[in-house]
């Protein structure tokens, strides 16, 4: 029985100590953690003062310390980012420059796969990344990047219509009108959205000089004159719209010149005059409304 005794009162001995040791290790652990933190901290500080002082190289090593501890840590890969960003001069094609380049667009790659702290924080990550890419002359990249974006996200207008200002960017017009009239079809209220489609309609009828074809530009006149007139629809006193309605008009007499229908030409003519008119008294409404 004594023996007994003994054997349990070792083994609660022995669990004392366990327990102790268990104890002692989780302190350990947490004075660990905390003297990280405390690191953390000291080299994101030293980081940002380098960053303020346009110490860049120095500010990106003080960053590095802080991912060695934290590697998803996201104010030390959002200041790498930008520190890199900072060093390249836009469309340089030094090896210094086409480095920093390389090493944001990687840094800002990065960030986009992490969660950020908000959504307007990522619109920024985003809006770097795109600028970065086409400073860099890597457009496609750039557009492949924002056709991915609205893949996911079809109802997201302002996706739909950064995308469509790359492909004007770039020069491919069928494009970049597919693109800004997706976004009129995602905001059908939307009076600019409406507009910007009359808008490169007409640049595109008025500037495409011998590339485009009569038939294309009785298209694009269709087409802008339709945006135009909802957005007017939507706004009566739409100056800017009422505008390019009367630029287009005058288009569409042109090409009814080209056509040999002089009378339909005049017509088209009369139209621009009596639109003019309506756009002068809007805009006159516009400015008696501007607070004196």
């Amino acid at each position: 029985m004594l023996t007994v005794v003994l054997y349990m009162v070792g083994l609660l001995a022995l669990g004392s100590i366990f327990t102790l040791a268990f104890a002692l290790l989780a302190v350990l652990v947490a004075s660990l953690a905390g003297c990280d933190s405390v690191k953390s901290r000291y080299w994101m500080n030293e980081g940002n003062k380098l960053y303020k002082g346009q110490k860049y190289p120095e500010a990106i090593a003080e960053y590095k310390k802080v991912l060695g501890l934290h590697p998803g840590d996201w104010p030390a890969n959002y200041q790498i980012a930008v520190s890199y960003l900072a060093m390249y001069h836009p469309n340089s094609t030094h090896p210094k420059d086409l480095e920093y380049s390389q090493k944001a667009a990687e840094a800002l790659e990065k960030l986009l796969k992490m969660k950020a702290p908000d959504g307007e924080t990522l619109d920024k990550v985003r809006g770097f990344y795109v600028g970065l890419l086409q400073a860099a002359n890597q457009t496609d990249k750039a557009v492949t990047f924002y056709e991915e974006l609205v893949r996911e996200n079809p109802k997201n207008a302002l996706y739909a219509a950064q995308l469509a200002q790359l492909y004007a960017k770039k020069g491919d017009f069928p494009k970049a009108l597919e693109y800004f009239t997706k976004r009129t079809e995602i905001e059908p209220s939307n009076k600019e959205a409406l507009y910007t489609v009359g808008v490169v309609c007409w640049e595109r009828s008025y500037r495409g000089g011998l590339l485009v074809s009569d038939e294309e530009r009785r298209e694009l006149i269709e087409k802008g004159m339709v945006a135009l007139e909802r957005a007017v629809k939507l706004d009566p006193d739409y100056f800017e719209a009422l505008s390019y309605i009367n630029l287009l008009h005058r288009e569409k007499a042109k090409v009814l010149a080209n056509a040999g229908d002089l009378e339909g030409a005049q017509v088209e003519i009369q139209k621009a005059t009596e639109i003019t008119k309506r756009a002068v008294e809007a805009r006159k409404k516009q400015l008696a409304a501007r607070p004196s």
